[in-house]
């Protein structure tokens, strides 16, 4: 196969990934840390190392839970199965442990509805009371992307925003953010190939310290981030 070809098979599935996983996307993700920075400010995470070990845990909590379950809706939309994308809808929304965890998840589904809308897209084939997952794989039909890249997608725009949460509470500069991207690619393929071949009732893993954080940040006395 030709170069040219290649590029010409690929392309719309790079710029439908470009587009959705883009920091630009009009969804308020840069105004929640989930919790990061609230571990910042108890000392939990204080350097580089700390943050790499904090970003690792949260992926694996992510890859018990929004990942497999982002993967189950795709799936689910393209059955055209509503039932089960409520199921699923619903499993997430009562996974979120904390107001502030939940409130970050409705926010950003409305905003991604309202963008959605925005361009005429029909939404009526959304659950009642969606989760952001839920419309994330709306989206991802919509633009004609795959479940793995989606969930690729989502998962390196979620580690690059809080490395920004990151960068913006900590002495972290621009040069360790990288160090960390780069140090952290082969574990997001790790983790979303286990994400991949879980079953249902390995679904719902609690992040205890993620929690605590989240619970905590709500009565911070000083913060950047709604979350």
């Amino acid at each position: 196969m030709s170069l040219k070809k290649a590029i010409n098979m690929d392309s719309p599935q790079l710029l439908a990934l470009l587009h959705l996983s883009s920091p630009a996307l009009p969804i308020g993700a840069f105004a929640y840390s989930s919790g990061l920075e609230s571990a910042i400010e108890l000392g939990w995470v204080t350097n580089e190392a700390e943050l790499q070990s904090w970003l690792d845990g949260m992926l694996q909590g992510m890859v018990h839970l929004d990942i497999p379950v982002l993967l189950r809706l795709c799936a689910a939309r393209a059955k055209q199965d509503a039932e089960q994308g409520q199921y699923w809808s619903d499993f997430l929304r009562a996974s979120r442990e904390t107001h502030e965890l939940l409130f970050e998840d409705e926010q950003q589904a409305l905003a991604l509805v309202r963008l959605l809308k925005g361009q005429d897209l029909d939404v009526s084939s959304l659950p009642a009371e969606p989760a952001f997952m839920a419309v994330y794989s709306l989206a991802a039909e919509h633009w004609g992307l795959s479940a793995q890249w989606a969930a690729l997608g989502y998962m390196w725009s979620w580690l690059e925003n809080q490395l920004t949460v990151a960068s913006k509470t900590l002495p972290l500069g621009q040069t360790s953010a990288q160090r960390l991207l780069m140090l952290l690619k082969p574990v997001l393929l790790a983790h979303f190939a286990t994400a991949s071949e879980l079953d249902d009732e390995q679904l719902g893993w609690s992040l205890p310290g993620q929690v605590q954080a989240s619970c905590l940040h709500e009565t911070q006395y000083s913060r950047l981030f709604r979350s």
